[in-house]
């Protein structure tokens, strides 16, 4: 994927090795990903030692380029500080106390990270390894690549920050929807009195049981429901 090829490429992703976010995984959907202290940035880092404005990731026909915005020489790949540098698989990054690993291939995934505009929208809980069916949600990106994950017993849906799948869509509600799952296993859609409403294969619902193949409209975002039988 650091190559121009007429193939489709991955998506690139950072994991965070710091609490509260131990192990956690942000997709780099954007061409350009900021990263800092700012709530304003793609990634907010909570670190006191990290700059309001550190650095950004962005993708480029040679690669993902990692470049120092602060100018401070302390952005770090591998312990060494760099202005810029192209970015390998496994890299380690640090800023401040922070430290991240890059991925640039899909792989094994343990969960999924979704994201929105490149915004570090993640999933707050992991899904249950027990459940015996599972479900993914699968959105549109910018670059054709579907982004999966899976779904967590509950899930909110919205422009809220502190929603479990978080949509920077003006036509989406601060808490547009809710998925959860039933005591019998399926999964069910709620409408959260949302302004602009949720469709389901093109009608408007307020309650809906969701089956394999369902198109979601939330705002302008399409989601299709997926469910995974046990292998």
């Amino acid at each position: 994927m650091l190559r121009e090829s007429s193939e489709q490429p991955g998506v690139a992703y950072l994991v965070i090795h710091r609490e509260p976010l131990p192990n956690k995984r942000v997709e780099l959907w954007n061409e350009c990903t900021t990263i800092g202290r700012s709530r304003d940035c793609d990634i907010f880092l909570e670190d006191v030692s990290v700059h309001r404005r550190q650095a950004s990731i962005l993708y480029t026909p040679q690669g993902y380029l990692l470049r120092d915005d602060h100018g401070s020489g302390d952005s770090f790949v591998n312990g060494r500080p760099v202005r810029q540098a192209l970015l390998r698989d496994g890299d380690e990054l640090r800023f401040g106390n922070t430290r991240l690993t890059f991925y640039a291939h899909e792989g094994t995934r343990p969960f999924q990270l979704a994201s929105s505009r490149g915004k570090e929208l993640h999933l707050t809980r992991q899904p249950d390894p027990a459940t015996s069916v599972i479900a993914r949600l699968e959105l549109g990106n910018v670059r054709g690549v579907p982004r999966t994950f899976e779904l967590l017993p509950e899930m909110t849906i919205g422009r809220s920050r502190d929603c479990d799948l978080f949509l920077e869509d003006l036509t989406v509600s601060r808490l547009h929807a809710t998925i959860r799952q039933l005591p019998d296993g399926r999964y069910e859609l709620e409408d959260r009195r949302s302004a602009t409403g949720t469709f389901v294969n093109g009608q408007r619902v307020s309650r809906c049981i969701l089956k394999e193949g369902d198109v979601i409209q939330i705002g302008n975002h399409r989601i299709i429901f997926r469910l995974v039988p046990p292998s």
